[in-house]
């Protein structure tokens, strides 16, 4: 499956008053991170945009496990997977690390999305293409750079 890492640093905006990561954060750098994975497989939003029509992958599901805090000044990599790709919908796993240490385990499912040619308010769900597939599902790591 493809993989990819996004690294951060958690900056003093990122946390409470009691220096510990406000969570929705963890939400914003899941997204981030998505982003990056699709990127460098060649499917960021204008490719999406150009090659299929689309106006996004809105999230249908998601969620996390906190298992410890991460704090001002941390240095974080998330390594995000896709873990499945079906039909209409992907599942992507954020696990997010300091030094080695698993703090967060996160998902998402999305899906593809283009407007509904009946209601420009709506969205409409594309399939996903088995060239999406092929490259979000090949080989790919880049925890050694």
């Amino acid at each position: 499956m493809r993989s990819s890492i996004y690294r951060l640093s958690v900056e003093f905006g990122d946390c409470d008053p009691a220096n510990i990561v406000f969570y929705p954060n963890f939400y914003r750098w899941f997204d981030a991170a998505t982003h990056h994975l699709l990127n460098e497989a060649d499917l960021g939003w204008q490719q999406l945009r150009t090659r299929y029509g689309a106006v996004g992958m809105p999230l249908t599901e998601t969620g996390a496990v906190y298992m410890r805090p991460a704090c001002c000044g941390d240095r974080l990599e998330i390594e995000t997977g896709v873990v499945a790709c079906a039909r209409q919908s992907l599942r992507l796993q954020h696990l997010v690390r300091r030094d080695g240490e698993l703090l967060v385990e996160g998902f998402e499912v999305r899906i593809l999305a283009a407007t509904h040619p009946d209601d420009p308010k709506r969205l409409r769900v594309l399939e996903i293409t088995d060239e999406m597939r092929n490259a979000l599902m090949q080989e790919h790591n880049e925890a050694g750079k």
